[in-house]
């Protein structure tokens, strides 16, 4: 009987391991089932920081080197790099002992506390340039860090090779400790269309895995949203230092194109962007703003506010993005008078209802759509350089206007808004600014 009882603890004890080993086997199955879908870090990666990299060539000219060091002064964008201690620009509301803390090494990661951002790309034909947005945007997420970032791609229509590259590009990423999304579509303009409506559907694309990862926990700080354009990382920076300086809901540069002369370049979203007597920003950027206030900060190369601007890319604050009411791009409504404006200007206009009037054009930091454009770019460095700045840096926001010139697109199948400019108003509310 001893024996007997002996044996069926043996046997008991040998199948209850067997049993714990079969579930942790299948519970490990499971999660890394889960953890390998298009938004999650894989289990097995390699640190970004271990790839080498380097900046694009334009990138890297003496000029742009010149003005990179007049943009980084004394540790300007330290304060957002992976490794450092502190929340924002000044770091004046980190806890003393927090900060000791974090010295004595009693804090692993105190960069939990760093904003998280979201960056957003739209492509269409763009292989001529991807190959200088996909560097520098990895030079952005490495200096980051990978733990603060989410990138979402999404291409659709391409007859060229950006599909192909997106494809080379995301097979990449795979091995990366990086979260991501890189989605390539067949999807073209249907016949019969309107063109703000096809638009603000491609760009809400690149925004779906902002609500995927907001279901999964994540939530963003800032939403980074790109056209098809080139820059430089610390483009990038200055656009998200100037955002955190000002406490601004959206942060732009100038998106310029050539005006026939490496000095004279053309200010490019004239469409969308107003100043604060509501006017149209149109011409040439020397002398771009006609708003009198602002005129003096902008000829000065410093941040500035307006009514409204999305220039080739900006910083977005993220929070009207979520709630019971989110934000998106957009036509303007049907069977209402709104004015059939841009998806842009219908953005900003929606900021303002809700209540984010803080809205900023950066003019010392220029983009462009097209790679000829590049060295006219180079070219105006120094003049950035040069500027005598006697205003302080910090933006005095005044109210808005109570009307803005609207140009509208009214019919399918139509590319080009009208010539007709009509005053109307932009938001449910007042116009002040907080």
């Amino acid at each position: 009987m001893g024996v007997s009882h002996k044996l069926f603890e043996c046997k008991r004890k040998y199948f209850s391991r067997l049993f714990i080993f079969a579930f942790i086997t299948f519970a490990f199955l499971i999660i890394s089932n889960i953890r390998n879908d298009d938004t999650k870090i894989p289990i097995t990666k390699k640190k970004i920081n271990d790839i080498k990299l380097s900046s694009v060539y334009f990138c890297k000219t003496d000029s742009r080197k010149k003005f990179d060091r007049d943009l980084e002064g004394n540790g300007t964008y330290d304060y957002l790099r992976f490794d450092s201690s502190e929340y924002g620009p000044g770091s004046d509301d980190i806890l003393l002992t927090d900060q000791i803390r974090f010295k004595a090494g009693k804090i692993q990661n105190y960069l939990k506390n760093k904003k998280k951002i979201f960056f957003a790309i739209n492509i269409f034909n763009n292989e001529d340039i991807i190959p200088y947005i996909i560097q520098e945007i990895a030079l952005l997420i490495r200096f980051l860090g990978p733990e603060n970032v989410f990138l979402s791609i999404y291409e659709n229509g391409s007859n060229d090779k950006s599909k192909e590259l997106l494809h080379e590009f995301n097979s990449f990423m795979d091995s990366l400790d990086v979260r991501f999304s890189i989605k390539t579509d067949d999807l073209q303009r249907p016949a019969n269309y309107h063109k703000v409506q096809y638009l603000a559907e491609i760009k809400n694309r690149a925004l779906i895995p902002l609500e995927e990862e907001h279901k999964k926990g994540y939530k963003y700080d800032k939403i980074v949203f790109f056209n098809d354009v080139v820059f430089c990382k610390n483009d990038i920076l200055e656009l998200i230092y100037q955002s955190d300086l000002q406490k601004s809901d959206i942060t732009s540069p100038l998106d310029i194109h050539s005006a026939g002369n490496s000095n004279h370049l053309n200010f490019t979203n004239s469409w969308t962007a107003r100043d604060l007597d509501g006017n149209e920003i149109n011409g040439n950027i020397s002398n771009l703003i006609k708003h009198k206030q602002s005129a003096e900060r902008y000829n000065q190369g410093l941040p500035t506010q307006v009514q409204c601007s999305l220039n080739g890319v900006s910083v977005l604050n993220a929070a009207p993005f979520y709630g019971n009411d989110p934000i998106r791009f957009r036509k303007s409504k049907f069977n209402t008078t709104e004015c059939s404006a841009s998806e842009y200007s219908l953005m900003c206009n929606d900021f303002w209802s809700k209540g984010f009037r803080r809205i900023v054009i950066v003019p010392n930091i220029l983009v462009t759509h097209k790679k000829e454009n590049i060295p006219l770019i180079d070219n105006n460095y120094q003049t950035f350089i040069n500027k005598n700045v006697t205003l302080p840096e910090l933006i005095p926001y005044v109210d808005g206007p109570e009307l803005i010139q609207c140009r509208a697109l009214v019919n399918n199948n139509t590319d080009a808004p009208g010539n007709i400019l009509q005053w109307v108003k932009y938001t449910n509310d007042d116009t002040k600014v907080m």
